[in-house]
């Protein structure tokens, strides 16, 4: 019967097979196997050690506290921070608050089983593909007639099988710790669908940063777990701390992609205190989107989270098939960018509209504007990555585009839609969906320096396309890692001009007309608005649209002298 099932799975998924085949041998789920066994055994072990004792009327103190009693101390004697005195009931047992006992195990397991799952399950993947691609099997793999979705399906499940065994092997204490501590079941299973959820967008962009990355060697995967693990090592900090989990910035949308927040929901059903839990959940739920506090609602939450989840995993497998086919493509078509573009904006300019924790709100709406500024710059710098072709498939399109009569495009339908195309255009197009997108919000967002806002939005798009000219130019330059190249140079045009003003004193209240080349100039316009001129302003809007220009001229000459045959440059 066994045998069955594994033809079974060979048959839906080879991938899945040949991966599972290789991985679950007797060595590997003996290893996993110990470490979930002892790892139980050490960890009921700790938190036995926490529990009061019977006392030796000779050795121990006459005081017992621990965190899992439930006296206040008696007068004249001071309990240790957040630890309770110890008694005993008439029977001589002690009275321990065995729910939160419980609790605390079942927030243990489930902090580890996320850092097992996503940091062990990250670094295996990439590290899969990174020797995969090393030894040139992933070519064959390519070869398949599998479609690439069913084919990195079984990466997915078969690469971390080892993981998922150990997984499985702390489930049933995960479960036992989560109904002693009175979590209701439903949103425990909607606990474990939002990790199956993360673990899909996470080990999805593992692979496409596998896929993309191959040129870092050995060191990609090291990469990838380690930003994981220190991701998670912040939002498990913040969760769990007495400090708030939500900031009231676009910033709130990072902490969605943490799975831990589920912890909040699961919490509260227990009717713990959040002092006693030690987890402040009742702040997850002054999150807002829109204005719209979703996350007071679990089913509206979590039904955002895995919205969220399901979306970006979507965006990255369009990614990841792209690239699986063709290791040369762009990470995107043209036109699956201006959706991303649309998806992404929409999202994250739903959390600008929330009030602070303090202070003026329509100062605080404007800061949201600034960090969302921010945000705009880093996906625009993606976007230039993602759809910028190498130089080889940039020279073949200047050359070989008029030979293709059949299906053959307008220059301009070729810039904004084509595959090989270069990309400053379709960045101006995406720059310009994300602005119009925004326009409504300023004009009826609560501010009164709305024009700074439109401003400091425009100037810096503008910035941002001068930026992907450049980069656009030097990945035509016939030198070793172009990609590398351009970013080095995007990523100094975008740090070294306000360091240099900081530095020769030309502060924004001082000279603000520099300021307005600079990325983030919603920011200085916030408190310098006054000082503003439209003659700064037109200097600032005339340069950059010269600088644009200029740059798209000579790039234009530059296509056009690539575009000519060989044997016609011999002949001049």
């Amino acid at each position: 019967m066994f045998i069955s099932y594994l033809d079974r799975l060979g048959d839906w998924n080879p991938q899945l097979f040949r991966e599972v085949k290789g991985r679950l041998n007797f060595r590997n789920l003996g290893i996993a196997g110990a470490i979930a066994i002892l790892g139980q055994i050490l960890l009921l072990l700790t938190f036995s050690g926490q529990l009061p004792t019977d006392l030796d009327a000779l050795n121990d103190p006459p005081f017992q506290y621990s965190r899992y009693c439930t006296a206040t101390a008696p007068p004249g004697s001071y309990a240790p921070y957040k630890q309770l005195y110890c008694i005993q009931d008439l029977f001589g047992n002690w009275v321990i608050n065995w729910q939160l006992w419980w609790l605390d195990i079942f927030n243990t397991l489930s902090v580890v089983g996320l850092v097992i799952l996503l940091t062990t399950g990250i670094f295996l993947l990439i590290a899969d593909l990174s020797r995969e691609e090393n030894r040139g099997t992933f070519n064959f793999i390519r070869l398949s007639p599998r479609s690439a979705n069913n084919i990195l399906l079984g990466k997915i499940l078969g690469v971390p099988c080892v993981i998922y065994f150990l997984c499985l092997l702390l489930f049933p204490l995960h479960l036992i710790a989560g109904f002693q501590a009175h979590i209701s079941p439903s949103l425990l299973l909607a606990y474990y669908g939002v990790i199956i959820a993360s673990c899909g967008f996470f080990y999805s962009l593992a692979l496409l940063f596998g896929s993309v990355s191959s040129g870092l060697g050995g060191f990609q995967s090291f990469l990838g777990s380690g930003v994981i693990l220190f991701f998670l090592f912040i939002m498990t900090s913040i969760t769990f701390s007495s400090s708030e989990l939500v900031s009231h910035t676009p910033l709130d949308w990072i902490i969605l992609f943490y799975p831990g927040n589920l912890l909040s929901y699961l919490v509260e059903s227990t009717y713990l205190p959040p002092d006693t839990a030690n987890l402040q959940y009742e702040s997850f739920y002054n999150l807002a989107w829109y204005g719209q506090q979703l996350w007071e609602n679990p089913i509206l939450g979590i039904g955002f989270i895995l919205g969220n989840y399901s979306l970006w995993t979507y965006w990255i497998n369009q990614s990841l098939d792209r690239r699986f086919r063709n290791p040369n493509a762009t990470w995107f078509s043209k036109l699956n960018s201006y959706y991303l573009s649309a998806s992404f904006i929409i999202i994250v300019t739903g959390f600008v509209f929330q009030s602070g924790r303090n202070g003026n709100f329509e100062r605080h709406i404007f800061e949201n504007f600034a960090v969302l500024q921010i945000f705009i710059v880093f996906f625009a710098c993606f976007l230039m990555v993602a759809l910028s072709p190498n130089r080889q498939t940039l020279h073949d399109w200047a050359r070989y585009r008029h030979q293709n009569q059949p299906n053959r495009r307008s220059l301009l339908q070729e810039l904004i839609l084509g595959e090989k195309s270069p990309s400053t255009l379709a960045i101006a197009f995406n720059l310009g969906i994300m602005f119009l997108y925004l326009i409504p919000g300023i004009i009826m967002a609560p501010i009164n320096n709305s024009l700074g806002v439109f401003v400091g939005l425009f100037l810096s798009m503008n910035v941002i396309l001068i930026y992907a000219v450049i980069g656009q130019r030097i990945l035509l330059l016939k030198i070793p890692k172009q990609t590398l190249v351009a970013g080095a140079v995007v990523g100094i045009l975008m740090f070294f001009p306000p360091i240099c003003f900081s530095i020769l004193g030309g502060l924004p209240h001082q000279s603000f007309t520099p300021w307005l080349f600079t990325f983030f100039s919603i920011a200085f316009l916030n408190n310098h608005l006054k000082s503003l001129q439209i003659m700064s302003v037109l200097f600032s809007l005339l340069s950059q649209w010269g600088i644009i220009a200029l740059a798209g001229f000579e790039m234009s000459k530059r296509f056009k002298k690539v575009g000519e045959s060989e044997t016609k440059a011999l002949l001049k």
